[in-house]
């Protein structure tokens, strides 16, 4: 399983976020792990930095969307009762 999305961006796990303290995480990580940045790496960095900004992307799409965070809120509660 992939970090969970709330601690990838330091953030409480709850419903009410603050979006613009999201986004800067969110830049804040991109800036550190965007493949751009490992152009001249091995391809195990390039492939690693393509994995974890996909992660990074797919997270910030899930809980700048209310719905979508919803979603995912309701699926790590469905974790914990396994």
């Amino acid at each position: 399983m992939t970090q969970n999305y709330f601690e990838l961006f330091n953030l409480p796990e709850r419903f009410q976020l603050d979006l613009e303290i999201l986004q800067e995480n969110y830049r804040a990580i991109q800036k550190e792990i965007h493949p751009d940045r490992f152009a001249t790496s091995s391809e195990n960095e390039k492939v690693q930095s393509m994995i974890k900004s996909t992660q990074a992307n797919d997270a910030y799409q899930t809980l700048k969307s209310p719905i979508k965070r919803a979603k995912y809120i309701l699926s790590l509660i469905n974790l914990l009762r396994k």
